[in-house]
């Protein structure tokens, strides 16, 4: 093929630029003219200005428009000046931009994430002891100590809402001692828009797939599902934030764990008793075994013991996955994978749980004294009555069967008077 006749099949053969593509032009009428003498301009470079003007001239009204010119003339190429201001173009970009309002960047999320959070307001009808008015001052509420993560969005919900107070309780199980850990930390919090006091737990590991956050949320889903009771430890609301759950509950003067104090007396340990039994008694009716029992899960506020920490809660009929508490107030059939009767693990946990009390010194981890705990054998506790003795020799025999559960301890009759009182109530 000779190189004119290759020339017809030139972009050059239509003198169209090849910025510039027209979906049916309308070609001059000198159409069997010297193709090759026909002037063809030059691409200009390319500018974001040249694209902006396509996309505007390449509009469905626009190409209207440009058809309509060409049945009447002939294409003209057109040269772009791209030294031009062209503020019309400015206009239309501004409303682009404004599209993406969606977007974020990272350095106006740290910005939102410093500003002052709002002031704690003082709720006049709360007459709570344990707050302190300095903490209503403007000046102490901006900023809590530490910084806490920043969510997803840019904002802390935990420090947008709650004024953080101090730590109140490290939950840190050591691995190697006892063979589990449920990892948190619990702040004693005021909430900022109702002035009053709560404790919100935080746990520590992040939560990265859905299985650590579904492990996590056995507490919340066992809270909700029982509901309210004077002997548990009340729930309020839960949220994830920087991949780790948030829990909001009620706030408890103190929890019962064994740091050197001095032994539980007779009249509290029996209240103590009487209480935590009527706690395990309404999540039992409910089908749900805590598996945790022990001091550091039993708090006290305004003289009310409360359980608490479900997060090794599980259904009696074992249609959920079993995690062991604590060894030391495990009973002998959990530590042998037996898992029958995981009401009666409560019992046992109970029992050994005021025993520990009352004596004021830990249970042992491991050794002979251990063994012996779980074959029945339990030292006399002196001035308490033999009656109460029996009960908790009882609550940690060997065999889960002979345990008596939580309402027959309810009718033990050494809580005569116990229950008379609360009758009147």
């Amino acid at each position: 093929m000779e190189d004119r006749d290759a020339c017809i099949l030139s972009q050059d053969f239509f003198c169209t630029p090849d910025y510039l593509t027209p979906d049916a032009p309308q070609l001059a009428s000198g159409f069997d003219a010297d193709k090759e003498n026909t002037p063809c301009p030059q691409s200009p470079e390319k500018s974001v200005a040249r694209s902006k003007r396509y996309k505007r001239d390449s509009s469905p009204k626009g190409r209207s428009m440009d058809l309509m010119e060409a049945d009447s003339q002939e294409i003209t190429p057109v040269r772009f000046s791209l030294s031009q201001d062209d503020p019309e173009e400015e206009k239309m970009a501004q409303p682009s931009s404004q599209k993406r309002g969606s977007y974020v960047p990272h350095s106006a999320r740290v910005l939102r994430s410093q500003v002052t959070p709002p002031p704690c307001i003082k709720n006049p009808y709360n007459m709570d002891p344990r707050i302190d008015d300095n903490v209503f001052s403007v000046r102490k509420c901006k900023s809590s100590g530490s910084s806490p993560s920043i969510g997803a969005d840019g904002l802390s919900r935990y420090r947008t809402d709650f004024h953080e107070i101090e730590v109140w309780v490290m939950t840190i199980v050591c691995l190697q001692q006892i063979g589990y850990g449920n990892f948190s930390v619990v702040f004693k919090v005021l909430r900022r828009i109702e002035g009053c006091l709560y404790a919100v737990k935080r746990s520590i590991k992040q939560l990265h797939n859905d299985m650590d956050r579904r492990q996590a949320l056995k507490e919340v889903h066992t809270l909700v599902a029982l509901g309210n009771h004077e002997n548990i430890v009340g729930y309020f609301t839960s949220w994830f934030e920087t991949e780790k759950l948030y829990i909001q509950m009620e706030l408890c003067d103190r929890s019962l764990s064994v740091n050197g104090d001095k032994p539980l007396e007779f009249g509290d340990a029996l209240e103590l008793l009487y209480q935590i039994c009527k706690g395990l008694d309404f999540i039992h009716g409910r089908g749900v075994a805590h598996l945790d029992v022990k001091p550091d899960n039993i708090y006290v506020r305004n003289g009310i013991y409360k359980l608490g920490d479900f997060g090794c809660a599980t259904l009696i009929d074992r249609s959920l996955a079993i995690e062991e508490g604590d060894s030391r107030y495990m009973p002998p059939e959990m530590l042998n994978e037996k898992h029958e009767h995981l009401d009666k693990v409560d019992i046992f946990s109970l029992g050994a749980a005021v025993y520990e009390l009352i004596r004021g010194t830990p249970l042992p981890v491991s050794g002979h004294q251990f063994a012996s705990l779980r074959e029945g054998k339990i030292s006399l506790l002196p001035g308490h009555p033999m009656q109460f003795q029996s009960l908790i020799k009882s609550m940690m025999d060997p065999d889960p069967v002979r345990r008596p559960s939580a309402k027959e301890i309810l009718r033990h009759p050494i809580f005569e008077k116990l229950r008379n009182a609360s009758a009147k109530k």
